[in-house]
């Protein structure tokens, strides 16, 4: 995953996790204080109209149920009681048959069942009990309060008084409020999430983008994001490796020049005398068969020399206006004698116009397709195709030989480095380098069916 999913993702999950441990808690604690009020409500109303009420309309009622008069004058005396908050009373038997009862205008009995299912169990000594909170129609909610009363003939009856709970219509819509406040956090979060995560991966992308420049082009231009924080410190950490990295290289490439020429001439001189030497002796019939060999090991050697100045200090620049299929058709007439020693098919497409040094770019086409020649069977195939784009140009060389080794195609690059027994190593190093100095790439990648691919993108413009 991305590191900007894993930024939103991050911020909406501790935003969530901040609501729910901040609400649920909150509302919560806000329901029960507010409830315990209700409840202390009801229970004190409840206590004191069990104490007040007129004993004699009581056992009136318990003993003749339908006397209407003592009803009426009971229920009135019920409707005392209808305080804030209370919006009903009334007196069941202990069978649950409804004795008298009294509500607000426009209030009706609670369900019956429902509030005797509650308090089922209360004993006639016990002490009042609340019920929960009962939902009788949507956003209409409702709390009662019981206690039994004891009667001089030994029976019981229930006192039940109720109301209405209007802070869970509250409570529906503070959720309602929740879930919008919810939804909008999440979409402002999401957007700062997208804005921060912009900020962030920038920087990281550039830098990144950087050091993949430097492992293909050691002489790419150093990049500059102007920042003072971590990421400017990375940033400059990461120009001062990559200067080191090129003094280096350099150093090494002085080193590597100055020991090739120490070298060089007294290698000539060698070459010189062992071939005068050889027409002397062969004027003379002497057999010479080890002069021989000895003149061909230093002419060998000569040619290690002068790869090895190559890559250590090539020639200068001296670029003008190139037509690449031009100097790749020069490049195939040299090696044609090779291509039709093997057999092998080359075929060429494409036209493309750079500017560049001639010479170099011979360098680069000839190491490449001897290097092709080297790797295909007799009667394989060689193939160059000249793609252009807005800037640039790509050249993909194409064979089907033996291919390179996976772990090897980062490798052949490498000074030294030859997966061939003759082989120096320079040549496709000495490739490498001239594409970096045009500012350009090569990479190497195995063909899906067989052979390999070198891809060379340069671009048109060069001034090296």
């Amino acid at each position: 995953m991305n590191l900007r999913p894993k930024i939103i993702i991050l911020v909406i999950g501790t935003m969530l996790i901040f609501f729910v441990a901040l609400l649920i808690p909150l509302y919560w604690y806000a329901r029960s204080a507010v409830e315990e009020e209700l409840d202390k409500r009801l229970i004190t109303a409840v206590d004191m109209a069990a104490i007040n009420l007129n004993r004699d309309y009581l056992n009136l009622l318990n003993q003749e149920q339908g006397l209407n008069q003592v009803r009426q004058a009971f229920e009135k005396q019920l409707s005392t009681y209808l305080i804030h908050q209370i919006d009903g009373i009334a007196l069941y038997s202990a069978e649950g048959t409804t004795l008298a009862i009294v509500g607000r205008s426009g209030e009706t009995e609670p369900g019956v069942p429902v509030l005797l299912r509650t308090f089922a169990k209360i004993g006639s000594d016990s002490a009042p009990v609340v019920s929960e909170i009962y939902e009788l129609t949507a956003g209409q909610y409702l709390k009662a309060a019981a206690v039994p009363i004891q009667l001089a003939s030994g029976s019981s009856m229930i006192l039940v008084i109720w109301g209405g709970v209007e802070f869970m219509a509250l409570v529906d819509q503070l959720v309602g409020s929740i879930f919008w406040i919810v939804l909008v956090s999440i979409l402002i979060a999401i957007s700062l999430s997208i804005l921060f995560s912009q900020s962030l991966i920038h920087p990281v992308r550039r830098l990144s983008n950087y050091a993949k420049s430097i492992q293909k082009n050691i002489y790419s231009v150093p990049v500059d994001l102007g920042r003072k924080d971590e990421f400017g410190d990375l940033n400059r950490a990461l120009v001062e490796m990559h200067g080191e990295i090129k003094e280096n290289e350099q150093r090494n490439k002085q080193l590597l020049s100055g020991i090739a020429h120490e070298i060089k001439n007294p290698l000539g001189g060698m070459e010189i005398y062992s071939g005068l030497l050889n027409e002397e002796l062969d004027s003379e019939g002497v057999p010479n068969s080890y002069l021989k060999k000895i003149t061909k090991e230093l002419h060998h050697l000569k040619v290690i020399v002068f790869s090895y100045l190559d890559y250590a200090r090539p020639p200068r620049s001296k670029p003008k206006t190139l037509q690449i299929e031009s100097i790749i058709d020069n490049v195939h007439q040299l090696l044609a004698p090779e291509l039709k020693q093997k057999q092998i098919k080359f075929s060429f497409s494409g036209k493309g116009e750079i500017t560049g040094d001639e010479s170099k770019l011979r360098v680069v086409f000839i190491n490449l397709l001897k290097n092709s020649l080297a790797a295909v069977e007799p009667q394989g195939h060689i193939d160059v195709r000249i793609l252009n784009s807005t800037g640039s140009i790509t050249i993909k060389v194409a064979d089907d030989g033996e291919g390179i080794p996976p772990d090897h195609l980062e490798e052949i690059f490498k000074p030294y480095f030859s997966t061939r027994e003759k082989g120096y190593g320079l040549g496709l190093a000495i490739t490498k380098n001239i594409i970096n100095e045009m500012n350009g790439t090569i990479i190497a990648e195995n063909n899906s069916g067989s052979g390999t691919i070198f891809t060379l993108t340069i671009p048109t413009d060069n001034h090296v």
